[in-house]
């Protein structure tokens, strides 16, 4: 896929994660630790659960082997620590973008399903902008509104990405 589109969304979504943990690996453990409607999905295990899922997606495009699930994130250092992950992973799938759209088959919630390396790509920029915004609201619920989605969007990421 060559799609300018698409590139801009994967390249953003590289740049909006990295932003995010930046930020989140500067808060104190306690913000890490937040939730809000439900109190089992804290900061640290929806960020957990993004970097997990771009594992099993590039998995899934790769037809190579899921990672290991890492650690629990309990702690800002925790959120340090998973930031070369990320970058990584955001890499990968950026360069396995490049590829053709063709059909994968795998199991997802106990089923076996196909779906397009295009739906797959996609999927991960709107999982990745679901829970950033998920983040932000958990830590502005805790009186801590320190992640201003408007300043991550794409918009700076342009702006950003012409100064490179």
């Amino acid at each position: 896929m060559t799609d300018p589109i698409a590139s801009r969304a994967l390249r953003h979504m590289a740049w909006a994660n990295g932003q995010m943990l930046t930020i989140l690996s500067q808060l104190p453990d306690e913000a890490i630790n937040f939730s809000a409607w439900n109190p089992d999905w804290t900061v640290g295990k929806i960020v957990h659960h993004i970097v997990s899922a771009q594992g099993r997606l590039i998995a899934r495009i790769s037809g190579e082997v899921a990672p290991e699930e890492l650690p629990n994130l309990t702690t800002a250092a925790g959120v340090s620590d998973v930031i070369p992950v990320f970058k990584q992973r955001d890499a990968r799938i950026l360069d396995l973008s490049s590829g053709p759209d063709e059909l994968r088959q795998f199991v997802l919630y106990g089923n076996e399903v196909e779906f397009l390396t295009s739906t797959l790509f996609a999927q991960a920029v709107h999982h990745a902008t679901e829970h950033r915004a998920q983040i932000s609201d958990i830590l502005a619920v805790n009186k801590m509104d320190v992640l201003n989605l408007d300043s991550i969007s794409l918009f700076p990421f342009e702006k950003w990405e012409r100064t490179i």
